[in-house]
């Protein structure tokens, strides 16, 4: 009875892996059915031995158009993960994971991305990217809710992940 118990106990273990545990005591992660990951300060399973890196950042509610992923390894490595990149979580000396907010981040302009530097950029920096300005074009957000024009001489702030369409300025003169 108490061999069969045993038996159980080490499948049930075998079920669910945690990757730091394997990394601190040098040991090769085995084939699990979920993976418990560190991310940030967040501990979140994982039922692939190779997930993305957009995955990944998923599993913490952050997208790849404005946060890396960063693996950390044992003795201070780490390496960027692109959001397309398949991580192998068995691999040796893997600890976790941790997110940064990138520099460079994705934006969206009439369905299309773009980049640019995080922090508060002009409507016209914006409209520029579309090879468009503010004399000639509205830039509108979209955030919870129908696009909405943004006055061209106020500051915009630009974390990343943003949706903006462009419109040709209606109007004349009578």
């Amino acid at each position: 009875m108490t061999s069969d118990r045993n038996e159980l106990e080490t499948e049930l273990r075998e079920l669910e892996i945690d990757l730091r545990e394997f990394a601190e005591r040098g040991e090769e992660v085995p084939h699990a059915r979920v993976y418990r990951v560190q991310i940030d300060d967040e501990t979140v399973r994982v039922h692939t031995p190779c997930p993305t890196g957009e995955e990944l950042l998923h599993k913490v509610g952050k997208k790849p158009c404005a946060f890396e992923l960063i693996e950390e390894l044992l003795h201070h490595e780490s390496n960027v993960v692109e959001p397309g990149e398949k991580v192998d979580l068995r691999k040796h000396g893997l600890k976790g994971f941790i997110t940064a907010h990138k520099e460079i981040v994705t934006i969206f302009i009439n369905d299309k991305p773009y980049f640019i530097e995080r922090g508060l950029r002009t409507v016209a920096e914006i409209l520029s990217k579309v090879d468009q300005t503010p004399e000639g074009y509205t830039l509108l957000e979209e955030k919870d809710g129908p696009p909405m024009p943004l006055p061209p001489t106020i500051p915009v702030k630009v974390c990343g992940c943003e949706i903006f369409h462009s419109q040709a300025q209606s109007g004349g003169s009578s």
